[in-house]
């Protein structure tokens, strides 16, 4: 028996780099650096930017998907199987994914079709990810299409530990070791929390036993007020039950950890309180925990239809009621990401709306200090929006734009569209200027642009989205 092996296209030692493809002149790509010169000889019908690793997605003239190395190497063929690239530290995620007609065994055959015979096959997919510079498989399934919850997407605990589809692994010398942990939500600081039925645990990655067990799912909370009990119930209630409650107990000691992330117990007894803080307290149904502080968040729903809104108090992990707190970088979120707390009464001063504005949905951008996008619907007129600065207390872009997208939210560039099926414009909020001159139907946060050519056609084409310089001859 005599065995033979192909020279690998994997190269671990590739340098990092930062490579564009560029748009000819017969409407192919070639890969550029930032200065223009051309880095490979292939030209492609589409192409992805390079991952700093040095890896990238090609596709042919027939909508294949291929995967290259910064040499040219094809380390996957052209075929119909969607790809995925996800970097990882010092190693790099594909994920493969490909759909197939499979043939079902006779009693999982589908007789209910109407009028139209039986069916005796059903689409599946095949999915797998694996570490490119080991060729370690991570993950190899055939799954029927409505069960595929399958991602490449890597949560990271720290520097060595990336949670992965729900399973723990650790990065050691490119290779990822899976650990026998699987984790149903990620905490900060290490921490998280493993799937349970009824009793849950909390671990911290640098112990091996959990920091808090016997936890149960309440939803309500008993409290002392002058040595006399209060309790606060439906709490938390959510449209759909929640994979980890959102209240949890210890049952060896009665102390109540909260979402999101439970590093800290509410305290047992209210220490002071006045007259209408008791009463707010007895209608309370939102309880939420602001990690890395001492401060937790009351909210009271307003059924007042012209409002539509929480009214808050807070409390302190020793037990006092506070009307107001300052803290930084924490937000509660509805289920579709939209602000809750802060709201609006916080963002705006008495006077800054006009008397027939009304705001809508609020959005934070990420990484700032105070910026937020926020829907604005002035009379009879349709909902527009600007960037309001709740630091200055000013709009830095008026609410007059149909939708304004973040591309990157630590250096405020975003996309600004003025009229409803108009063009986007490049700006940076930064220096207060557009970005070049041109415009474009669509801007995506990786400089991927699209525009109507000479034809009428659409075009895709990359440009650097801080400067507006176009990649292409």
């Amino acid at each position: 028996m005599t065995a033979c092996a192909q020279e690998s296209t994997i190269n671990s030692s590739l340098k990092s780099i930062h490579w564009i493809p560029m748009q000819t002149q017969d409407k192919q790509f070639v890969y550029v650096d930032s200065s223009l010169r051309k880095q490979l000889t292939q030209k492609f019908y589409g192409a992805e930017p390079f991952t700093s690793a040095g890896y990238a997605i090609v596709s042919n003239e027939k909508n294949q998907q291929a995967l290259i190395n910064s040499k040219g190497d094809f380390i996957e063929n052209y075929s119909d199987t969607d790809l995925g690239l996800q970097p990882l530290g010092r190693v790099t995620l594909l994920m493969k994914r490909r759909e197939h007609e499979k043939k079902l065994p006779f009693w999982n055959w589908d007789w209910s079709i109407m009028g139209g015979g039986i069916k005796k096959t059903a689409t599946y997919v095949k999915v797998e990810i694996r570490v490119l510079e080991t060729d370690q498989i991570l993950l190899d399934k055939d799954v029927p299409y409505d069960e595929n919850e399958y991602s490449s997407a890597v949560y990271d605990l720290d520097d060595k530990h990336f949670v992965l589809n729900g399973n723990l692994y650790e990065l050691k010398n490119q290779h990822l070791k899976k650990l026998n942990t699987k984790i149903d939500m990620i905490l900060e600081n290490g921490r998280y929390i493993p799937p349970a039925e009824n009793r849950f645990e909390i671990y911290d990655i640098q112990q091996n036993r959990p920091i808090f067990s016997n936890l149960v799912g309440v939803d309500k909370i008993d409290l002392l007020w002058n040595g006399q009990p209060l309790q606060l119930d439906s709490i938390n209630q959510d449209r759909y039950k929640p994979t980890v409650p959102k209240l949890l107990k210890d049952n060896s000691t009665g102390a109540i950890y909260v979402f999101p992330e439970y590093e800290k117990a509410l305290p047992k007894q209210i220490k002071q309180a006045t007259a209408a803080q008791l009463d707010f307290l007895k209608e309370v149904s939102l309880v939420y925990s602001v990690n890395n502080s001492p401060y937790f968040i009351l909210g009271r729903f307003n059924y007042d239809h012209e409002v539509w809104a929480y009214d808050w108090l807070y409390l302190d992990k020793d037990g006092n009621l506070l009307d107001k707190i300052n803290v930084k970088d924490f937000f509660i979120l509805d289920q579709v990401g939209y602000l809750v707390w802060p709201d609006k009464h916080m963002l705006f001063t008495k006077n800054t709306l006009e008397k027939d504005w009304k705001t809508g949905k609020i959005k934070y951008v990420y990484q700032t200090e105070a910026l937020y996008l926020i829907n604005i619907k002035k009379g009879e007129q349709d909902p527009t929006m600007g960037l309001w600065n709740a630091e200055t207390k000013k709009w830095d872009l008026p609410p007059n734009f149909q939708h304004i997208d973040i591309l990157d939210g630590k250096q405020q560039i975003f996309s600004l569209q003025m009229q409803k099926d108009g063009p986007f414009t490049l700006y940076d909020n930064k220096t207060k200027k557009q970005i070049g001159s041109k415009s474009y139907d669509t801007i995506s946060s990786n400089g991927l642009v699209r525009e109507k050519d000479a034809e009428n056609k659409d075009n895709y084409y990359y440009i650097d989205i801080y400067t507006g310089k176009a990649y292409r001859e």
